[in-house]
């Protein structure tokens, strides 16, 4: 009977190992994803701003055009 608590112990602790590990990686690529998903983020909204500042300064600059030529 000790013998067989002894080997299913043991068995348990092997896979506490091995889920550890898993959990251990799945951590690390979800990490991963997040920083990857922040920057990809960041990308975009500094497109929109830039799109968009360039968008208001030609609308500045078609403004400025018409008082000139009135």
């Amino acid at each position: 009977m000790q013998n067989i608590t002894e080997k299913q112990i043991l068995s348990w602790k092997e896979e506490l190992d091995k889920q550890i590990k898993t959990r251990d990686h799945a951590k690390k690529v979800f990490d991963e994803s997040t920083l990857n998903i922040n920057v990809l983020q960041g990308g975009i909204q500094f497109g929109e701003n830039l799109l968009k500042q360039a968008k208001e300064e030609e609308t500045q600059a078609d403004g400025v055009e018409l008082q000139e030529t009135t």
